[in-house]
């Protein structure tokens, strides 16, 4: 982390395995907490109230991503750029506070002015106005400073021990279907409530002192330009929950949460130690060292691979089974949903590491753009025709189209900067030892076990089949991940 004396950062002093152990950590709490909650929230408020929330949530997710503008990516990006200068980041960082503060203002009055204008909102308000709080929260968290200097282990444990709170709170306070607000209150606190903190503690790494001169229309350009990516991803990423809420109303909602859930957790599962990369990745670049960048990204597109191929195969298989177990029997329907949205773990999370664990610390973020904006084009036209027809499925279907168009295009930008090919000449090996998976599942199910005690013997024994299968195919990325794990570095 930065020096606090000599306000210096090592470029290398925190291990890639280290940092997406604590970022896998952090990752797993924000969503194996939330998949906690949504089962026991869903049981008590039906899909209805679920849907309530939810859509507030997707309203309010538009005015959260104009109040950041892209700045994460940004931050992140430049930030570690200028770790090793405690001075000229803490300057940085007031920038992007000021930026920030008149963006979290701007946003705020786009709220009200919606709020009294759009008279579908105003059944939603106290719901918006709770859910509202993410903005100022976000805008002053600074959570891309944390990721700049590498600082996962702090945002893991802080980020466990509010959901902690957050889980506490839900047992105590949402007992009946009548509890949507207090749940309300709670997703707000899991989600944004440890920003607060990350601005409390920010004196630690940057100092708060007047500068005689701020850069701030410098970081314009740019930042904008990533917003403008920012927009086109909320809009195939959220919009569906948006128009689901407008054209079918709260039900379809709370159906299509359970459905996208898991599957949304399992990607960011798979992704959370490749989102580690965006600064390593730009010190490499800055300091020119191509051959360590190579290397990294190949380490990961391979991991990325490993995982994804099992992961959506027997995602698929077990949809039925996981969305009761998740969220109840009232949302047995939901099964079929969840099975169309499983293809989206293998197209995801290949286009988050090409866009932004790839382009984005490589400054390509016009290209990222590119492919984000057709995924929005694709979703919105699919998701008028086809959630009229039939609902949450046709939402889901449109998402699977959208992400899809994003990573084909994701792909034919990549390869002109990284040899994608040379990733790809191994794939087929994930798939064939795949192959056993759908077989096993298929013989637990005949000796008729719980539902929860058939997926989770199921998890495991084709987990174990899979890897075995890549031992004796003697996949070289498992052999070397081993070797390095062995070594305790990467």
């Amino acid at each position: 982390m930065i020096n606090k004396d000599a306000g210096h950062l090592n470029g290398n002093s925190k291990s890639i395995l280290s940092s997406s152990f604590f970022n896998v950590i952090k990752m797993f709490s924000s969503l194996v907490f939330p998949v906690i909650t949504f089962a026991y929230a869903s049981r008590i408020l039906g899909d209805v109230g679920i849907g309530q929330v939810n859509f507030a949530k997707s309203i309010v997710s538009y005015f959260v991503m104009f109040a950041m503008l892209g700045m994460n990516y940004y931050g992140t990006r430049e930030g570690a750029k200028l770790r090793n200068d405690r001075d000229a980041f803490s300057k940085f960082a007031h920038e992007m506070l000021l930026i920030n503060g008149i963006t979290t203002a701007i946003a705020y009055a786009l709220l009200l002015i919606s709020l009294l204008c759009v008279p579908k909102l105003q059944e939603y308000r106290t719901l918006l106005l709770i859910s509202s709080a993410a903005i100022l929260l976000q805008g002053l968290g600074l959570e891309w400073m944390y990721q700049a200097i590498e600082e996962y282990r702090y945002i893991a444990i802080r980020s466990v021990v509010f959901q902690l709170i957050a889980l506490a709170a839900l047992f105590l306070f949402v007992r009946d279907k009548d509890d949507v607000i207090p749940y309300g209150v709670i997703t707000v606190l899991a989600g944004s409530g440890s920003y607060l903190f990350n601005f409390l503690n920010a004196r630690k790494y940057i100092q708060f002192k007047r500068y005689d001169h701020y850069e701030i229309r410098r970081h314009l350009k740019p930042i904008f330009w990533l917003f403008a990516m920012a927009v086109s991803i909320e809009l195939y990423t959220v919009l569906d929950s948006t128009m689901l809420g407008f054209l079918k109303g709260d039900a379809a909602v709370g159906r299509y949460t359970a459905a996208v859930k898991v599957n949304k957790m399992v990607v960011h599962l798979i992704t959370a130690a490749g989102s580690v990369l965006i600064p390593r990745l730009s010190f490499y670049i800055r300091h020119h060292e191509g051959n360590k960048l190579n290397q990294l990204l190949e380490t990961f597109y391979n991991y990325v691979f490993l995982i994804s191929v099992p992961a959506a195969i027997g995602l698929f298989m077990l949809s039925d089974d996981i969305i009761v177990i998740f969220s109840g029997n009232g949302f047995a329907s939901a099964g079929l949903t969840m099975k169309i949205l499983t293809p989206i773990i293998l197209v995801i999370t290949f286009s988050i590491m090409t866009n932004q664990q790839t382009l984005i610390p490589m400054g390509k973020e016009k290209l990222m753009l590119i492919a984000t904006s057709a995924g929005a084009v694709v979703n919105f036209a699919l998701n008028s025709f086809l959630i009229p027809l039939y609902a949450e499925n046709g939402a889901a279907a449109a998402t699977v189209a959208a992400e899809t168009a994003v990573a084909v295009i994701s792909f034919l930008n990549i390869r002109r900067y990284f040899d994608i090919k040379k990733v790809f000449c191994g794939y087929w090996q994930y798939w064939v030892a795949a192959i056993p998976i759908p077989i096993i599942v298929s013989l637990i199910r005949l000796l008729r076990l719980r539902c929860a005690a058939e997926t989770t013997v199921a998890i495991a024994v084709s987990a174990a089949c899979y890897f075995c299968m890549l031992l004796w195919l003697k996949n070289p990325f498992l052999l070397e991940l081993n070797r390095k794990l062995l070594a305790h570095k990467v």
